[in-house]
């Protein structure tokens, strides 16, 4: 059923796709984070560029979650597109904190075609521990 098809393989995320999300390694968020920022950068004006698994996978470290790697910098982009990461982007550099957060703070999967309202994780606190870091 093409409401079941997942890029990064039948069950990215471990037990379930609206289960924990599995800590991932930072460098391999923030690689990420800078391929698609290049990708789209590459495409201006363009709306709903698609970026291959292949990609996301070159992105990060052999034996990473790719999956778990490209949700976390999924709801990282969101932040930043709500301008909640406003305070630690300087000259279009994001600060370590966000990625070192980001990269270990628990979120909780979405299923595909399941309605949600807000993000799978609490924000606020989110913030409170990149603004300690």
């Amino acid at each position: 059923m093409a409401a079941d098809f997942h890029p990064f393989g039948e069950n990215p995320f471990g037990e379930s796709l609206e289960g924990p999300i599995p800590p991932v390694d930072p460098e391999d968020l923030r690689s990420v984070w800078k391929m698609q920022r290049e990708v789209l950068a590459r495409a201006p004006g363009q709306h709903g560029v698609i970026i291959s698994a292949d990609f996301y996978q070159r992105a990060c470290s052999p034996g990473a979650n790719v999956g778990a790697v490209w949700f976390r910098a999924s709801l990282l982009g969101a932040l930043k597109m709500l301008g909640m990461l406003a305070p630690w982007i300087q000259e279009g550099v994001i600060a370590d904190a966000v990625f070192q957060v980001g990269a270990n703070f628990p979120m909780k999967g979405m299923a595909i075609g399941t309605p949600r309202e807000g993000f799978p994780f609490d924000v606020q606190e989110f913030l409170s521990q990149v603004a300690k870091s």
